[in-house]
């Protein structure tokens, strides 16, 4: 990735696009007039602007622009500090959470379920990431950063997530035993996600995650209470793997559970 800044851009946002690329070990390069699209083309390469009020990405094989956005978390943490009303929250009544306690998200993405999750752990929990994906990685670590939702507590519970760029398997096969309360993974990765801002393309990857034996065994090894799978209602893998599957009526998307 390469990280630039807008055609005009003052000199606070320049000095914020070098501390990024400084913080992240990216190249930063000038943009010196030229266009995004010459720039991947010459550096072939994604290309990340930083603006004044948010960072955007464009992908080499993409004309479209992505940005960091919460989506459907920001609903969700409404509700829950309304008390709950217009719905119940899935996952907390599975994970079975509560302040304090921790929870892993092997599958992050946008991190729209860890933000909830922080949300209801709080400053005494602990709320962990794994995101393979570097682009998507970069994406979410740099937006619960700096993302303002309008809502002091939401944006404290984005800052407290812990965002880790590795496969999720190997950093399990690292973890002590009963290092985390829940393990969560969401193979699917499901957000609403607006198709117009382009990460429909890192979506497709996120897509390949692969839920193994081995997977299981080491999550069920690494969570102290519970082990947590999201999927697709119809999907075999809670049967396959030993997961009390909760049906959700007029919802694509289920939860299982297995407690340790």
């Amino acid at each position: 990735m390469i990280i630039t800044t807008p055609g005009k851009s003052s000199s606070k946002i320049v000095g914020r696009a070098k501390k990024l690329s400084i913080y992240y070990g990216l190249p930063y390069k000038e943009r010196l007039g030229v266009s995004i699209q010459t720039m991947k083309k010459k550096y072939r390469d994604d290309i990340v602007i930083v603006e004044n009020d948010r960072i955007v990405i464009s992908p080499l094989h993409s004309e479209k622009e992505m940005f960091y956005h919460p989506n459907l978390a920001l609903i969700r943490a409404k509700r829950i500090m309304n008390g709950g009303k217009g719905g119940q929250e899935p996952l907390i009544s599975i994970a079975k959470l509560k302040e304090g306690m921790s929870f892993l998200d092997c599958t992050l993405g946008l991190a729209s379920d860890s933000i909830i999750a922080s949300l209801i752990v709080g400053p005494t929990g602990k709320v962990t990431g794994i995101e393979g994906n570097q682009l998507l990685h970069f994406l979410t670590h740099a937006g619960l950063a700096s993302f303002s939702s309008g809502h002091e507590e939401v944006d404290a519970a984005m800052r407290r997530i812990d965002v880790i760029h590795q496969d999720h398997l190997n950093y399990l096969r690292e973890c002590e035993t009963d290092s985390f309360d829940v393990v969560y993974l969401d193979p699917m990765f499901h957000e609403s996600i607006d198709t117009s801002n382009g990460i429909n393309l890192i979506r497709e990857q996120a897509l390949r995650t692969n839920i193994s034996d081995e997977l299981i065994h080491e999550a069920i090894r690494v969570a102290r209470a519970r082990v947590v799978l999201k999927d697709h209602w119809k999907s075999d893998r809670f049967a396959r793997f030993g997961f009390t599957q909760y049906k959700r009526q007029s919802s694509s998307t289920n939860y299982g559970m297995i407690e340790v």
